[in-house]
């Protein structure tokens, strides 16, 4: 294991920074500065084509937020060179003039106490440092592994991005640096039976380098397998089931029913009836739902969020009650709670909102076996596709690839697909009757505020056992 490198060009501009915080300390009530250095590559590889692309997350620059009279107002730049402070304050400074007269919320000092801190994360290789060739040479031989796996398969995509990120917040008693590296690779096998083609996938993702490919190169014999077993697929006939979710699908459930949903800035807007529901039982007493970037190190995992609060670990919901939101700390100021460190910016050029970090179901005392026995009729369901829920009505409809039928404990090798879940997710979480005793995160997509302001996260959770709407 290896020490992920300190920015350079933060390690540069550190001083000059300072200089601008202590030069507009006698101007404003409150300055501090997010600096950002992001950098990271995107490799695919297939049969036809291969390409090496930039990630979508880079990304260097600064953000500063001042206070004065209560207004906040950001200033996001990113031309700055040693000896610069001078210029770079008084851009603030006359930005300001105009910019503050407009602003119409008011919102108190942050309450900061002194702290340096910085930490550099681990990996085992480190991605930054491996030369373009090796990798392609890994997705190839991926590739030639997944095209020998089954007689169905005619191409396969193979996906690995990295990306590097380096942080810095400062302030007049905040000096904060982290450095950590997360990955993400897809292995998307394309099977095909006459004229019918389905496409499946497999997913790795975590706070890891380019060891991640190992974890992929394990997927390769299943996921192939359950991507032939699509080619066989029937309908669904609509209708409520007993249903298994693996901890993919639970993650799906966890990030969409009541991640979005207790988003605090949705609070304060009044578009999320989670916060008519604080101290309700929303759910089966069986579940406790969290989110935080501590203490589970994954995708979404950092040390401190984007505003300089320490990275939190906040439990949701406990034996079934919703016992609090997530929130930046506008919005924790505006519920009079205490901010929990999910505020996020997509980029430095960005406005910081409240965003999951890690969200998962915490693992119960069920094992799967017990729990495939005690299904009746139903399915176990895998593979997400997509998610999508009303936080203001608490509808939910989302889609897995895969459904696995269950008769009387057994598989009966019926497959279903696609599968639509649809459903009110009080019911859904009170409908929770089983769960597993392993926790599993995956974080290998992102997640958007609406269509946009993208961040990376995880979700995750056990295996449940629930009833829902499939149609």
């Amino acid at each position: 294991m290896e020490n992920v490198k300190d920015s350079q060009f933060l390690n540069l501009i550190e001083k000059e920074l300072i200089t601008v915080i202590k030069i507009l300390s006698s101007s404003f009530d409150y300055i501090s500065i997010l600096g950002s250095d992001i950098t990271g590559f995107k490799y695919e590889y297939s049969g036809q084509s291969s390409s090496l692309t930039e990630s979508m997350w880079a990304d260097r620059g600064f953000v500063a937020r001042i206070y004065k009279f209560g207004k906040v107002l950001e200033y996001s730049f990113n031309n700055i060179q040693p000896g610069d402070a001078e210029t770079v304050s008084k851009k603030i400074i006359q930005f300001s003039e105009n910019a503050l007269i407009n602003n119409f919320h008011i919102y108190p000092v942050p309450e900061e106490e002194p702290q340096s801190f910085s930490h550099n994360e681990n990996v085992e290789i480190d991605p930054s440092e491996i030369d373009p060739e090796t990798v392609f040479s890994e997705l190839k031989n991926i590739f030639k592994e997944t095209m020998d796996s089954g007689k169905s398969v005619f191409n396969a995509r193979v996906v690995f991005e990295w990306s590097k990120v380096s942080k810095i917040f400062l302030s007049s008693k905040k000096k904060l640096k982290q450095n950590y590296i997360w990955s993400q690779s897809y292995l998307i096998p394309m099977v095909k039976k006459d004229d019918m083609v389905k496409v499946i996938y497999a997913a790795e993702s975590g706070l890891k380098g380019m060891e991640l490919l190992r974890d992929l190169r394990n997927q390769i014999k299943a996921t192939v397998k359950d991507g032939e077993s699509l080619l066989n697929a029937q309908s669904v006939v609509p209708g409520e089931y007993e249903v298994i979710c693996t901890p993919d699908i639970t993650g799906l459930i966890a990030h969409e029913a009541f991640g979005h949903g207790v988003e605090m800035d949705m609070f304060v807007k009044n578009r999320a009836l989670g916060k008519d529901y604080i101290g309700k039982q929303v759910a089966s007493p069986l579940v406790n739902m969290r989110d935080g970037a501590i203490p589970e190190r994954h995708a979404g995992s950092f040390h401190f969020d984007d505003e300089g609060t320490a990275a939190g670990n906040t439990l949701i919901i406990e034996n079934g009650i919703l016992k609090r939101g997530i929130s930046d700390l506008h919005s924790a100021f505006s519920q009079k709670t205490k901010p929990t460190g999910n505020g996020r910016r997509q980029s430095y050029k960005n406005k910081t909102y409240t965003r999951m970090t890690n969200t998962y179901f915490e693992p119960g005392n069920d094992n799967l076996e017990s729990m495939l026995a005690s299904v009746k009729h139903g399915y176990l369901l895998d593979y997400t596709q997509s998610g999508m829920e009303d936080p203001k009505n608490w509808g939910l409809q989302a889609i897995a690839i895969l459904g696995k039928e269950i008769k009387n404990g057994k598989f009966t090798g019926k497959i279903i697909s696609p599968v639509i879940m649809t459903g009110y997710v009080p019911d859904i979480l009170k409908n929770i009757t089983m769960i597993g005793d392993k926790l599993e995160l995956s974080g290998s997509g992102y997640c958007g505020k609406g269509w946009k302001e993208f961040v990376k996260v995880s979700s995750g959770g056990p295996y449940i056992k629930t009833r829902i709407r499939l149609g």
